[in-house]
């Protein structure tokens, strides 16, 4: 019980005995309050009478602004008892473009079903921003892969092969699979996620050092380059499926996976919406 709902009750009954007896209170702890709100404000609300508990003269003034406060106040327990019980909410997720492509629509999808009045926005980009917004409180949550949210709390949903794409007549297209030093050397395109992650340190730790000579930012651009013959360079294959491109695509004799998840971070607590939308997350993960 606020002490706001205790100025009312006493304003609206006149009467510190018949507001006790209403908000089941103690007379004495209605008393104090009355006493510590007017302390706090350093005007007398009510005047003792024959009659009870008389408001002064402009007592009704803040008993106008009082009520508003209560009327906000049931608001925001309103409000906060939706979103506990997820009858609504919203959601703000980052993806990579190859997840939010092949598995994102389906997690929706099963999730939208259970709660149909949770709001999403969806932002697609690459690790750096994502990770950048999550940063900034712009997003609740990102999927992408462990190796690029060392900083944040993840749980891992699955794992995706890292495999080369080259144009149809590129020679390693002879092969069935190709080693990593195949690549070295050769005219590389770097995708949307350059070297800072996976495909980096895969160059690093085989010290490749391919002739970048392109830099996009859109995966898909990546691919119609690589197929128009500019390069060869490094994807997801989930990135690859049902791609509507004349690539060439061989796996490596290595097997470089990376671990695809969920993560958000480890200084803000998810609202009670994106902990189930996590929770749905991980379901899908072990179909």
């Amino acid at each position: 019980m606020s002490k706001y709902e205790i100025i009312l009750a006493v304003y609206e009954t006149k009467s510190i005995s018949n507001a006790a007896l209403k908000l089941n209170y103690t007379q004495s702890a209605i008393s104090q309050s009355i006493k510590n709100f007017e302390k706090e404000i350093g005007i007398q609300l009510f005047k003792r009478s024959n009659n009870g508990m008389d408001p002064m003269p402009y007592t009704k003034d803040i008993i106008d602004c009082i009520e508003n406060v209560c009327k906000f106040e049931d608001k925001i327990f309103e409000i906060s008892s939706s979103l506990n019980k997820l009858d609504k909410g919203y959601i703000r997720i980052g993806s990579v473009q190859s997840i939010s492509y092949n598995w994102l629509p389906d997690i929706l999808a099963m999730f939208s079903n259970a709660y149909p009045n949770i709001k999403f926005q969806l932002t697609v980009d690459g690790f750096d921003e994502l990770s950048k917004k999550i940063d900034n409180n712009e997003l609740d949550c990102i999927l992408a892969s462990e190796y690029s949210v060392p900083n944040l709390n993840f749980t891992a949903i699955g794992k995706d092969e890292l495999v080369l794409v080259m144009p149809l007549d590129h020679p390693l297209c002879n092969k069935l699979s190709v080693s990593i030093s195949d690549i070295d050397k050769n005219n590389f395109i770097l995708s949307a996620d350059g070297l800072n992650y996976e495909t980096g340190k895969i160059f690093k730790e085989n010290k490749i050092e391919p002739k970048i000579k392109y830099k996009i930012n859109e995966d898909f651009t990546v691919l119609k380059m690589v197929e128009k013959g500019f390069g060869i360079t490094i994807l997801p294959r989930l990135l690859l499926k049902d791609i509507p491109f004349n690539v060439c695509i061989r796996q490596f004799n290595e097997h470089y996976n990376r671990v695809l998840g969920i993560a958000y971070s480890k200084d803000v607590k998810p609202s009670p919406a994106t902990l189930k939308f996590m929770d749905y997350v991980k379901k899908w993960g072990k179909l």
